[in-house]
C-alpha cells in the first residue's frame, strides 16, 4: 500500500527552482513579487588639499593652464587671428577686421620660429590673401596682403592696372552700393572694379582724382621663392610696390616677399568692429 504523501513533505517546483545548489556561488534569485534591492552608488570622493594654495593650484591653475598651453600650441601651428590696422586691403578687408587665419596652409613651422620648416606641402597661389611680417619695418609688424605674382610671372603694372605674363587682367566695374560697410564719402571718391587673373577675381578699387601712388613699374620676373603682393586699395597701400627703396626709385622696380616671411592664409572674418560698433554683417565672413 503505498504511503500517504503529506502537502508540507516537497517545496512547490517554483520554490525549489529558486532555490541555489548547493555549493554554488550564485546569488539567490528574487521570488516573482519581490523587487530587487537598488545597488548603492558610491559616493564620489571630493580632492583633499592640506593647504588653501594646494586648492588654488589644483582648482584653478592647472585647469586653466592647461586650457592656455592648448591654445598656445594651437594657435602657433594651426590658426591664428589678426587685427586690421588700415584699409589697405579695402574693400575685401576692413580697419577694424580681426580676420582669422591658417598657419598650415603652406606647411608646418616649428614652435616660437617664422622660419624654420618642419615640413612644406603647399606655396602661396596668385589671389591668396596671406599675412606677412613687414620686410622693411621688422618682425614686429604684420600685414595682410594680396598675392599677385608666384615664381616665374613676369609682372608689369601700367596705369594702376596689372600685366601677368604679358596679359591684361579682365576689369569689370562695380557699382559702390555693393560695399555698405565703406564709409559714404569713401565710396563717392573710388572706382571698384573686379580684377580678374585666369577666372579668379576679386575687388579693388582706385581714387577718381589726383591718385598719389605708383601706378606704374616696368616688367619683371619674379624669382624662386619670391611673391609679389599689394594691396587691394591700390593708390592707398603700402607693399612691394614701395619697400625697401628710397621714393626716388618708386615706380623703378618691386620688391619681392620671401616665402619665409609669410606667416599663413587669411579666409575668414571672424568679427569686426567700427570704432566700437560691431559690424555684424561682417561676422563670421568668409574673404576671398
Amino acid at each position: 500500500m503505498p504511503e500517504d504523501t503529506k502537502p508540507n513533505d516537497q517545496a512547490p517546483e517554483s520554490q525549489a527552482a529558486q532555490q541555489p545548489k548547493a555549493g554554488s556561488s550564485l546569488p539567490p534569485r528574487a521570488a516573482p513579487n519581490q523587487q530587487p534591492e537598488p545597488k548603492k552608488r558610491k559616493k564620489k570622493e571630493k580632492k583633499k588639499y592640506d593647504s588653501f594654495t594646494g586648492y588654488i593650484w589644483g582648482e584653478w591653475i592647472r585647469p586653466l593652464g592647461t586650457i592656455f598651453i592648448i591654445m598656445g600650441v594651437f594657435r602657433l601651428t594651426a590658426f591664428d587671428w589678426f587685427d586690421v590696422p588700415s584699409g589697405s586691403m579695402e574693400p575685401t578687408i576692413m580697419t577694424g577686421d580681426r580676420i582669422a587665419v591658417k598657419k598650415f596652409t603652406y606647411g608646418l613651422r616649428v614652435p616660437f620660429t617664422k622660419e624654420t620648416w618642419i615640413a612644406q606641402w603647399g606655396r602661396p597661389e596668385r589671389g591668396d590673401l596671406v599675412v606677412c611680417y613687414s620686410p622693411d619695418q621688422g618682425d614686429e609688424v604684420r600685414l595682410v596682403k594680396r598675392v599677385v605674382a608666384v615664381p616665374g610671372d613676369t609682372i608689369e603694372m601700367k596705369n594702376g592696372r596689372l600685366w601677368i605674363n604679358g596679359q591684361e587682367p579682365d576689369y569689370e566695374a562695380v557699382d559702390p552700393s555693393e560695399f555698405p560697410a565703406l564709409d559714404p564719402v569713401v565710396r563717392t571718391e573710388m572706382d571698384f572694379f573686379t580684377e580678374a587673373v585666369e577666372g579668379d577675381g576679386h575687388y579693388v578699387m582706385f581714387e577718381k582724382k589726383n591718385p598719389q601712388s605708383i601706378r606704374n613699374f616696368p616688367e619683371q620676373e619674379v624669382p624662386e621663392d619670391q611673391y609679389v603682393i599689394i594691396g587691394d586699395n591700390r593708390d592707398n597701400s603700402k607693399d612691394s610696390r614701395a619697400w625697401n627703396m628710397p621714393p626716388s626709385e618708386y615706380g623703378t622696380r618691386v620688391d619681392f616677399m620671401d616665402i619665409d616671411r609669410i606667416h599663413g592664409e587669411a579666409f575668414a572674418v571672424a568679427f569686426s568692429l567700427d570704432g566700437w560698433s560691431p559690424r555684424w554683417g561682417r561676422t563670421f565672413k568668409a574673404i576671398h
